[in-house]
């Protein structure tokens, strides 16, 4: 023993000296019970996700069970940790009990509505909404519950007892708030979807997402809108998309008043038959909507299956009108009055066409002033030997008087007739509404005189004689179409000749 020690102190120090080893032994195994839970987590996540990436699990489905491998995990240290150390460690342990139990509520939520989204018809995504509305209420549940367990605060009291602060922060978020409820008020009633074109105030576009407060839509020019919910809620809204994709649209195209509506059509229906992206089904519309002083203006409706195609379609229609004017000499009126100070022809303005008119057997015995104002309501077209006038199977309400050339009739691959001037042809379809029965095509050049229903029902009104020639003309077509006996043709005759009365007469 060395001189001068006091051997009291002694059995203090080989004391001390021992619980600091234990503390050492402790901390060490401490430490190593902390890194095998890390080690233990890892390889969970790690294997997770590779399940995930293989495909196996979902990215949901993997979170969950990462956060409940880790509150089990959690629960196993906590288990082997010494009960000193994991009651000095309790508030750490609830911590990490809280916020792993969020973590996994909320990978859960999101799970459920990734099936829910793998539910619905039109295979579209959740809505963000509600599931941030789910995690904010987890949220708050795991807040109120970690304040209580750790400071022993209950939030309850807080909230019943703070009636000004309640009132402040209400008054200054109402208008989130209103935005809040709103949003929760068209997740239930769902007026549109994402994806769906809307338009709400004056703003169109496509909905692209609906978040807490606002409603995000992204216009034609690529724009994105933010609508508040509440404003959505309270405007006119209108969704392109319901009842079904399809969208009825109808431009106005303006006319000089001495063109017959009959050409004026021609050359619309024209038009919208050939113009991308205008539907076959249901079929375009071609009225007369206006008679205004210096023009008359003709409506063109048609259907188009997607809306971010309608100034597409609308282009392809109104630069098929212009081109069609330019065909048929159809001149677009200038919104001024031409005033001509010449002296007047009395040849001019004389319909075309007009002396073969008289030639024409269903038309006989009409003066040369009735004549003319078949002629002025009709539009003489000119066709190149073998193009198709009419086609067999179209809706048509005109027929054609054929002013000079030859045209042939043809059923399937076979001629059945050649009619030349002073002849007519598409009398069924005017007369009766059919559809054409055969296709004519022109054998040389050819032009024909072509007259609406509207034209022939105001020379009905002039000669009702005219109405005995129509009979007599359905019963040569009903005995020419029909190889058996005479009763049956007679009885065609008189179903056509029906037809033909509820249209005119």
């Amino acid at each position: 023993m060395p001189q001068g020690s006091d051997p009291s102190l002694l059995p203090d120090f080989a004391s001390f000296s021992g619980s600091l080893a234990d503390a050492s032994a402790q901390t060490v195994g401490v430490g190593l019970r902390l890194a095998g839970f890390a080690a233990g987590f890892l390889a969970v996540a790690a294997l997770l996700s590779l399940l995930r990436r293989r495909g196996v699990l979902s990215r949901p489905l993997a979170g969950l069970l990462r956060w409940l491998a880790g509150l089990g995990l959690v629960r196993l240290l906590e288990a082997v940790l010494p009960a000193s150390v994991a009651a000095e460690g309790r508030a750490a342990f609830t911590v990490a009990y809280l916020a792993m139990a969020f973590m996994a509520a909320c990978q859960a939520v999101d799970y459920l509505y990734l099936k829910l989204a793998a539910a619905r018809p039109d295979g579209g995504r959740g809505r963000h909404i509600l599931q941030d509305l789910l995690k904010f209420c987890i949220l708050a549940v795991i807040v109120g519950t970690g304040l209580r367990q750790l400071t022993d605060i209950q939030i309850g009291s807080i909230l019943t007892s703070s009636a000004i602060l309640t009132a402040v922060i209400g008054l200054s978020m109402q208008d989130t708030i209103g935005s809040l409820f709103s949003g929760l008020l068209l997740q239930v009633e769902k007026p549109f979807h994402e994806g769906d074109w809307i338009r709400a105030g004056d703003v169109e576009g496509k909905v692209s997402e609906v978040t807490w407060r606002y409603t995000k839509v992204v216009t034609l020019d690529n724009n994105e809108v933010l609508l508040p919910n509440n404003a959505v809620a309270k405007d006119r809204l209108v969704n392109y998309n319901r009842p079904t994709c399809s969208l009825r649209q109808i431009l106005y195209v303006p006319a000089p008043p001495d063109a017959p509506p009959v050409k004026v059509k021609t050359a619309i229906q024209t038009a919208l038959s050939r113009a991308e992206g205008v539907s076959k089904i249901p079929p375009p519309l071609v009225r007369l909507h206006e008679i205004q002083a210096d023009r008359l203006v003709y409506s063109a409706a048609y259907t188009i299956t997607r809306f971010d195609g309608r100034l597409a379609a609308a282009d392809a229609v109104l630069s098929g009108v212009w081109y069609q004017f330019l065909e048929r000499d159809i001149e677009i009126p200038a919104p001024t009055r031409r005033v001509f100070m010449d002296a007047p022809d009395p040849q001019r303005g004389r319909p075309e066409g007009l002396a073969a008119l008289s030639d024409v057997e269903l038309l006989a015995g009409m003066t040369d002033a009735d004549l003319e104002m078949l002629a002025r309501a009709s539009v003489v077209r000119g066709f190149a030997p073998g193009q198709t006038i009419v086609a067999k199977g179209e809706g048509g309400t005109t027929m054609c008087f054929i002013l000079s050339g030859q045209v042939a009739v043809v059923i399937g691959d076979r001629e059945v007739a050649r009619l030349s001037a002073g002849q007519i042809f598409g009398e069924m379809a005017l007369l009766t509404g059919e559809p054409r029965q055969a296709d004519v095509r022109a054998v040389e050049q050819t032009r024909c005189l072509e007259v609406d229903r509207e034209g022939f029902r105001m020379v009905l009104a002039r000669h009702p004689e005219i109405i005995d020639r129509v009979r007599a003309i359905f019963s040569a077509r009903a005995a020419a179409n029909r190889s058996a006996a005479a009763p049956e043709a007679a009885d065609e005759a008189l179903n056509l000749f029906a037809r033909f009365c509820k249209l005119f007469l």
